[in-house]
């Protein structure tokens, strides 16, 4: 327990998961040990140095074409204020880490690009266009695509602020700081220079197809968008909708949640944490009906303790995160891949849940809206291409 507070309270602070043996609860405790444990001081402030610091604003001031990238370190409340004053201060194009399991930067903002892909050479051609590339908070890189071609282009050079001393190591490129990157990037914002290059170009979404009963993965974001507050949660497990989370207007810290591992059968218990642990702020999971087979019995930890959380289950009848992978492996798909006879509401109704069916964008944006108020674990079913 003792480590678990140590832990929690080290940057980035945040929830640490914590195991105990079942029997030690009931187990006295020694007193010396107790005593002991009571005068331990334990000092460290992990922030960076200010000699690694100057070195960053010293290769942002002298940089003709520079960018910004972010991963989860920097989705902090502090962070994401940096990170916003940051860009407009020395007007960064921003770009998100590869596979990001958070969204540390406002998705409407003028100066966000996107998020980068998953393959080496796609990085290395986006990062291509920019002289020097700052990243805080994120591995460098973590890639899920194959890709044999050069990590960088030359006359590229980064620099990046971890936490994760093994991320630093593991880096295969670039000048890495150890240190909080939300504290770093708070120290840098305040020292750059302010710049008058030009700002980077307006990033557009295009329109999405609304017509139906089966909806683009386009469409059903743009139908919870409308629906959803600035301060809306989305637990993120529709593997579908990766590469397209951007159509959500993400406007402060710690709003999307996704799997940082990349596994399945995180979403439907994750909705379930993310409320408990802000009760001020509404949760939507948005997950596959693939996804939701892995831990559906986490609806009835929902249920039971009538946590107040908005399933939005997206139905293709396909497993299709590993029909792409049969592909990419050359592998038969086979009929395991079929789950057409699946039905999500009854699976929910078993659990105690209400259920609904979404038959037009309209009626997926109502039910989301009217999640901002409701009360219990609900689940919404709307039909995807």
């Amino acid at each position: 327990v003792s480590k678990g507070l140590m832990l929690a309270n080290s940057a980035p602070r945040g929830v640490v998961y914590l195991s105990v043996p079942l029997d030690d609860w009931t187990q006295p405790a020694e007193d010396g040990a107790l005593e002991l444990l009571a005068q331990r001081e334990v000092i460290g402030d992990p922030v960076l140095s200010q000699k690694a610091l100057d070195t960053l604003v010293e290769a942002l001031d002298a940089a003709s074409a520079p960018a910004l990238v972010l991963g989860p370190g920097a989705d902090t409340e502090d962070g994401y204020a940096a990170a916003v004053a940051l860009a407009e201060r020395a007007r960064l194009p921003v770009w998100i880490a590869p596979s990001p399991p958070r969204s540390p930067f406002p998705t409407r903002h003028r100066c966000y690009q996107g998020q980068l892909p998953s393959a080496a050479g796609a990085v290395a051609d986006i990062l291509g266009k920019y002289d020097t590339v700052l990243c805080f908070g994120a591995p460098v890189f973590r890639y899920h695509a194959p890709s044999d071609d050069d990590f960088l282009r030359p006359g590229v050079s980064v620099h990046a602020v971890t936490d994760d001393p093994d991320e630093a190591a593991r880096a295969p490129f670039g000048r890495i700081a150890i240190g909080d990157p939300s504290d770093a990037l708070v120290r840098v914002a305040a020292a750059v220079a302010e710049s008058d290059r030009a700002w980077p170009p307006v990033r557009t979404l295009p329109e999405a197809d609304t017509s139906g009963p089966h909806f683009t993965a386009e469409a059903i974001l743009d139908a919870i968008d409308r629906g959803k507050t600035d301060d809306t949660v989305i637990a993120l497990e529709w593997t579908s909708s990766d590469q397209l989370r951007d159509r959500l207007t993400i406007t402060r810290a710690k709003s999307l949640f996704y799997c940082a591992a990349g596994g399945l059968g995180w979403g439907l218990p994750a909705a379930i944490g993310l409320r408990l642990g802000r009760p001020d702020r509404p949760v939507v999971a948005l997950i596959g009906d693939g996804a939701m087979q892995y831990t559906p019995a986490a609806l009835w930890t929902a249920a039971r303790h009538q946590v107040d959380v908005t399933y939005v289950v997206c139905t293709n009848t396909k497993y299709r995160a590993l029909e792409e992978f049969s592909e990419l492996l050359h592998v038969p798909k086979g009929e395991y891949l079929d789950i057409s006879g699946l039905n999500v509401l009854d699976i929910a109704r078993g659990y105690g849940l209400e259920t609904h069916r979404a038959d037009s964008l309209d009626d997926l944006t109502d039910y989301i809206r009217q999640g901002a108020t409701a009360k219990g674990p609900r689940m919404v079913k709307v039909l995807q291409r």
